[in-house]
């Protein structure tokens, strides 16, 4: 067991150190956007998020934003159905970086908002929330390097559906000269 649990800490050390030297070839030009200036999104989710996916992907879509969501299973024998644009844990390296085009090409999509539903549980997620080109990235970061320009702050980590409802709130909000 000992073994183990030091295998794993030297795979995340190893994923981290990854990470951190591709971290500085990202170029992005941070901007705040809200629902009614954005014009693109990336929903970044998990298989068992569909419900939350569906609600923020149709609030986005009435206001107008063109959104491209990302799926991600951790279960390696999973399988994402076809109409579901994503991969599984087979589909990464051995530290759990995606070795899969769509990853790579969600992290180069110029995004106005990048929303992360998940919050930051699985190490191919932060990858990609990481290096994401978008202009401004939303999520829950718990205890998880933060790579958020606005983080969802909770007490304790919250259900998806309560991240939504936050993200929601924030994007019809934020950078308002009126408020509703």
């Amino acid at each position: 067991m000992l073994f183990l649990h030091k295998i794993m800490g030297l795979k995340s050390k190893i994923a981290k150190r990854i990470l951190s030297s591709k971290m500085s070839s990202v170029s992005r030009e941070k901007k705040v956007f809200n629902l009614d200036s954005a014009k693109s999104a990336g929903i970044l989710w998990e298989i068992d998020q569909q419900e939350s996916f569906n609600l923020i992907e149709k609030e986005l879509k009435k206001a107008g934003v063109k959104t491209v969501g990302l799926c991600y299973s951790p279960l390696k024998k999973v399988a994402i159905p076809d109409e579901i644009n994503g991969f599984t844990r087979k589909q990464t390296s051995w530290s759990e970086v995606p070795k899969i085009d769509i990853a790579e090409d969600f992290i180069h999509q110029k995004f106005d908002i990048l929303i992360d539903l998940t919050g930051q549980k699985h190490f191919p997620i932060a990858y990609i929330t990481a290096l994401s080109e978008a202009a401004f990235k939303v999520g829950y970061a718990g205890s998880s390097p933060n790579y958020f320009d606005l983080n969802i702050e909770f007490q304790e980590r919250p259900e998806t559906s309560q991240l939504t409802e936050q993200i929601l709130y924030y994007l019809k909000r934020i950078n308002k000269t009126t408020i509703e």
